[in-house]
């Protein structure tokens, strides 16, 4: 096992925020950060990282925990391997015997299986012959470690009954009764470190699927593996950008070509964690999708999902083939360089793949061709530069100016047709009007207490909190009962009830500033005026209470004085 002061030597030296900001991009809120989260989809920021405490927490889907969980968590590894991947960062060498048994039973099972499948492709001439038709030399063969899993095959089930491996353990690593891959050209699929964790498989001959992968496991996750990343992450990292395309051929025939910082998805579109992958290396990235329509779809996805995140995407455009590994099949190496030299920015193929939807000489066409641009408009608007690159590219085939351009997706914004407008732009060529009145969207967002206030610069401004003095027995609802147990304690997020943690989740959402002085002054007063008003309150009930006469003027006169400082405060307060 790892010594627990080498485990903790590593937490340590490894800067939470730091490590987290290699996935997610973190914006500062006083003495945390906060960003989208990278454990579920949200378009509003829950997600918080405490460099003081060294801990994260989401709000939204309730993800939390320290530097070595949020890396085996994003990762999909073992804390074990997590606690390598760290040691490795800060230059701390973690040597181990022992492993999560299910997962080192997983390698080892994987391992036997791919080489028993590299000895069949031996055996089998149909497969080489297979290959070597789609251009893989007997080096290429060996290099990129294909297999064969001939008809009616038993090697899973083999492999595991040499290997101990029980029925109900080889069902979790993928395999039921039969060889899902019988009759298939195998190829590899690595994790991180390039230990084989999955398989694809390609079809000889007629059929469907042409291709499959291997099913979800505890160790493979499509939706966060890259097929070629352990060897494609040092040269993304050397040239600074990524080529990212979707099949196993497209990307070997990148790879074939010298062309090295090339990954491909595995059946799924491009996801969060695939991006967040990347990002730890490079935040250029080039889309090398098929050119049919399914391709465009694809990119116009990714591009929608990149562009938020701050990377900057640019599209490959394939001439006289329809992917990668047909481009290199007619072309070689120097057709795959020429296809990355022509990319395009996404701006431009975004304009030009929705122009060809729709016929622009018809007045109802080019309506709805602005339609379409409203959207992406907004994606663009983050970067002044890609805005303005976007407006020249509509430009470019509406024949239009700029400033018609602008005013027209802005009425398209305010909800009306533009029909007319469009129509009557494209034929006199001037500016048209514009209007005058827009429907006002009434924000049903509540605004914030001074509860919400109090919790928010709790977990952020903790020295600024520190500078409130009250009793949490002035306070109303969740408040008063979050206080009554955090005010003198340093309570963390994960040790909170669902409640309560939806309560804090509220607050946090309800609040979109820097607290400063200013702030932090107007929380002082009101709290003073809550303060004042719950004394007069008690004040009320022993009036009701007494039967004295001089102790009723007496409470009186000091009621009097409240309010009287009730209404000094207000006044400073203008």
């Amino acid at each position: 096992m790892i010594p627990k002061d080498t485990v903790e030597k590593i937490r340590d030296k490894n800067d939470i925020v730091d490590v987290i900001s290699e996935y997610v991009s973190l914006q500062k809120v006083g003495s945390n950060y906060r960003g989208l989260c990278p454990f579920h989809i949200e378009t509003s920021p829950s997600f918080y990282v405490s460099p003081a405490k060294k801990i994260y927490h989401c709000f939204g889907c309730g993800a939390s925990g320290d530097v070595i969980k949020f890396v085996q968590e994003i990762e999909n590894i073992s804390y074990v391997e997590a606690i390598r991947k760290l040691g490795e960062r800060v230059g701390i060498a973690v040597s181990f015997t022992e492993e999560d048994e299910e997962r080192n039973k997983y390698y080892n099972f994987y391992k036997s299986l791919h080489e028993l499948y590299k000895s069949e492709l031996n055996k089998s001439q149909i497969a080489l012959d297979y290959l070597k038709n789609r251009g893989f030399s007997l080096r290429e063969i060996l290099l990129y470690e294909f297999g064969f899993s001939p008809a009616n095959s038993k090697l899973p089930q083999s492999i595991a009954q040499r290997l101990g491996i029980s029925k109900e353990e080889l069902e979790k690593f993928g395999f039921y009764g039969t060889d899902p891959f019988a009759g298939r050209i195998i190829i590899p699929i690595k994790d991180d470190y390039g230990r084989v964790i999955a398989f694809g498989g390609r079809l000889i001959g007629e059929g469907v699927p042409k291709y499959l992968n291997s099913q979800d496991t505890l160790v493979f996750k499509k939706s966060t593996t890259f097929f070629m990343y352990n060897y494609a992450k040092e040269h993304i990292k050397e040239v600074d950008y990524a080529v990212i395309c979707e099949g196993y051929f497209d990307a070997l025939a990148f790879h074939r070509a010298g062309i090295k910082n090339v990954v491909a998805t595995l059946g799924t579109a491009l996801t969060r964690s695939h991006m967040f992958k990347i990002k730890r290396h490079t935040t250029n990235i080039v889309l090398a999708f098929d050119s049919d329509s399914a391709g465009i779809k694809a990119a116009f996805r990714s591009i929608e999902m990149l562009i938020p995140e701050g990377f900057n995407v640019a599209v490959a455009q394939f001439k006289d083939a329809k992917d990668a590994d047909e481009t290199y099949s007619k072309f070689g190496t120097s057709g795959l360089v020429s296809v990355l030299e022509s990319a395009i920015n996404s701006e431009t193929f975004v304009v030009q793949s929705l122009s060809k939807q729709f016929d622009l000489k018809n007045p109802s066409g080019f309506n709805l061709f602005f339609k379409s641009l409203k959207s992406w408009e907004k994606l663009f608007s983050n970067n002044p530069k890609s805005l303005e690159t976007f407006y020249e590219q509509i430009s470019n085939v509406s024949g239009m100016r700029s400033e018609q351009i602008k005013d027209i997706l802005r009425n398209e914004s305010s909800g009306k047709s533009g029909q007319q407008n469009v129509q009557r732009s494209v034929q006199v060529g001037t500016r048209y009007d514009k209007q005058t009145h827009f429907n006002e969207r009434k924000s049903t967002k509540k605004l914030p207490t001074t509860e919400d206030y109090l919790v928010y610069i709790y977990f952020n401004y903790p020295e600024l909190f520190k500078q409130i003095d009250f009793s949490p027995d002035i306070l109303e609802g969740k408040a008063r009962e979050f206080f009554l147990i955090a005010k003198d304690l340093n309570v963390s997020l994960d040790g909170l009830s669902k409640d309560m943690v939806a309560f804090v989740k509220d607050a946090f959402e309800k609040i979109e500033i820097e607290v400063d002085d200013k702030v932090l002054e107007y929380i002082k007063r009101n709290l003073e005026e809550k303060r004042l008003e719950k004394r007069i309150a008690e004040i009320d009930n022993l009036i009701s209470a007494s039967r004295s006469e001089d102790e009723k003027r007496v409470l009186l006169k000091a009621r009097m004085e409240l309010v009287k400082q009730i209404q000094k405060l207000k006044r400073s307060s203008k």
